[in-house]
Formats: structure tokens, C-alpha cells, sequence
């Protein structure tokens, strides 16, 4: 439909502009479709009070911020694209190595088991291991340990084979017992790629390849 004027024919514009969906267009397309909207604004303005020089500049100004945000966004989405495959080709390299990540997984085989935690400063520590079930099946009594990464082995052939969780506490300077940080380590399974990044797979779970501490031959 149009309407007649004195100066020409205007296009009726319909403004059921809600019942449009948007779309993700990239910063060619856009700039395609300014340039359109530009020559039809041209076209069809009125010769008796035309658009203002200074009115074209910001419009122009306005497009071109947004279409240059529209091309740092494609050029970070291949950044990140690059990132991802170049994480992945490191992660495989991971696949049958022992990684140690945080956790307080234990696998004991043969009555023998290793757990890892990490002292804030040199002093006492106890240690507790669990079943399954959460239940408390060896206490460990208070021993000395030096500050940083520990690494202690369990042998103790009442324990059957299977999977068991530890905890490790220490004693402050007031007498409190406070919990120490806890590592696990595990044989990585497999490497997948999904939206939040290369994960590893190892000990039945998923963690992320950043919160890798170590990796270690098999």
C-alpha cells in the first residue's frame, strides 16, 4: 500500500516491529544493510526538509561503532576457537598420564593407596579415610610434615580394593583442628571439548584442564 503526496509516493512502513525475530548478523551484513537503509532514506525524504548533513554524520558514527564492536566480537570468537584447538592438541598428549588435580579421591589396590595434600606451613596433620558410604575406616594419628605438596602412601591390606575418599586436618596455633587442602590424582581417560573448555577425564569425573597441578607419566 502507498499514499500519495504532493512530492511522490511514500512506501507505508509497517511498524509491528515486535514480531520480528532478531538474528545474529555479521559486520558485512550490516553494513550491507545500512547502506540500503541510507539510499532509501535518501530516496525518499522530503525535498522540502531534507536530512541534515550532520543528522547523516550521526548515523554514520552510530553504525560504525556497532559494526566495529560486530568485528571484534568474530575476531574474539576465533581467538577463542584458536585457543580451544591449540588446549586440545596439548590435552591429548595428557591421555594415559597421571594428572593431579584438587579432589580427596583414594583408590586403594592390594592394600596399598596414595593420597596428596598440601600444608599451609610445617607442623602436625592427621589423617582419615572413608568408604563409599562416608564411614570412617582408618585414622591415621598426628604426624609431622613439612610445608607444601605432601605425598603419603597407605598400606594397609584390610582395606579391600575399590574406591574410598580421605581428609586431612592439622592443628592451629589455638588448638582448633582445621582441614588441609586435599589433591587427587588419576590416569586421564579421555579429552573432550565441550562450551566451557577442554576437560579431562580421569577417576570416574570431569575437571577442567586449568585446575591440572601436575601431570606425570602413567
Amino acid at each position: 500500500m502507498t499514499t500519495t503526496a504532493a512530492y511522490g509516493t511514500i512506501p507505508t512502513v509497517n511498524t509491528n516491529a515486535g514480531k520480528f525475530a532478531s538474528t545474529t548478523k555479521t559486520a558485512a551484513e550490516m553494513q550491507t544493510d545500512f547502506l540500503k537503509l541510507l539510499t532509501a532514506q535518501l530516496q525518499y525524504q522530503d525535498p522540502m526538509e531534507p536530512e541534515k548533513n550532520t543528522d547523516f554524520t550521526s548515523q554514520m558514527a552510530q553504525f560504525t561503532g556497532l559494526s566495529e564492536q560486530q568485528k571484534s566480537n568474530e575476531l574474539l570468537e576465533k581467538l577463542i576457537s584458536s585457543q580451544n584447538v591449540n588446549q586440545m592438541n596439548q590435552a591429548v598428549s595428557y591421555i594415559g598420564k597421571v594428572a593431579v588435580v584438587s579432589g580427596n579421591a583414594l583408590t586403594m589396590a592390594s592394600g596399598a593407596g596414595t593420597i596428596r595434600f598440601d600444608m599451609p606451613q610445617a607442623g602436625m596433620a592427621s589423617i582419615n579415610v572413608f568408604d563409599e558410604n562416608g564411614i570412617l575406616v582408618k585414622n591415621m594419628p598426628a604426624q609431622s610434615f613439612d610445608k607444601g605438596t605432601q605425598t603419603y602412601d597407605i598400606h594397609d591390606p584390610s582395606l579391600a580394593n575399590g574406591n574410598y575418599t580421605f581428609a586431612v586436618s592439622t592443628i592451629d596455633a589455638d588448638g582448633n583442628s582445621v582441614a588441609v587442602p586435599t589433591l587427587e590424582s588419576g590416569v586421564v581417560r579421555a579429552v573432550i571439548n565441550d562450551a566451557s573448555g577442554v576437560i579431562l577425564e580421569l577417576n570416574g569425573r570431569r575437571v577442567n584442564l586449568s585446575d591440572v597441578r601436575q601431570v606425570e607419566q602413567g
